[in-house]
């Protein structure tokens, strides 16, 4: 069995864009961990940011209990992600709790400066999560090295080309219930937005789904870099 983490910026990312498979390694046995970096803390316009940021955080433990998923919480301000030392000691941390033998996180092609620069946070601290000297971490090294990293979908698809795909037709009903749990973002996005979640990614993984030839599907692209690419696939 495999500890697979998800690494995202905002609460909801993860549903929008790894649910179904994350829901497919649950059911087949494997850890599964989400990590949420930020505390979505400005994702609407009239709700406070102390009181949404413990909404955004209850939404998510909602979602991950769905499919017995463990929730580490970053925290960090929504839309003030920074690749600076503070912050990679954070992902350093999050990576060595994990202990991951495969990690999602975001493209660096995203539209989102967040989400750019959590995937970035995500490869640089990558070699550091297994090194025991590293200063001011809170928790020991993990395994050096050794997880597979994949990139996953942009919204809407936008400047992004798949290169292995996850069959999610199974579990899309999960997907949506997990999506769900984050009641608050409904109103928000159609507001800010316009934009219906559940629509979007019915359209994005039927769409998906039309290139792996299966019903519904998400997309991903692996990162090949030293001591990092794999000879098995290892996505369900």
């Amino acid at each position: 069995m495999m500890n697979i983490l998800c690494v995202a910026a905002h609460p909801d990312d993860i549903e929008i864009l790894c649910a179904g498979t994350l829901a497919r390694y649950a059911a087949e046995g494997h850890q599964v961990t989400m990590a949420i970096f930020t505390s979505g803390n400005m994702g609407d316009a009239v709700i406070r940011p102390e009181e949404l940021a413990e909404i955004r955080e209850e939404e998510s433990r909602a979602a991950a209990g769905l499919i017995g998923a463990k929730l580490i919480w970053g925290g960090v301000m929504d839309e003030h992600v920074f690749p600076d030392r503070e912050q990679r000691r954070l992902m350093i941390d999050i990576l060595r709790e994990a202990d991951p033998d495969v990690i999602f996180t975001h493209s660096p092609s995203d539209y989102h400066p967040d989400h750019r620069y959590v995937g970035q946070l995500v490869f640089d601290a990558y070699f550091q999560k297994g090194l025991p000297h590293i200063p001011d971490q809170q928790l020991p090294a993990c395994r050096f090295g050794h997880a597979q990293v994949y990139f996953m979908d942009n919204l809407g698809g936008i400047g992004f080309q798949p290169t292995e795909y996850v069959d999610i037709s199974a579990s899309f009903e999960i997907k949506k219930k997990m999506l769900a749990c984050h009641k608050s973002q409904f109103a928000a996005m159609q507001q800010l937005a316009s934009t219906d979640l559940f629509e979007m990614i019915d359209v994005q993984a039927r769409f998906r789904g039309m290139a792996a030839g299966c019903r519904y599907a998400e997309g991903f692209t692996r990162l090949d870099a030293f001591q990092r690419g794999l000879t098995k696939r290892v996505l369900p």
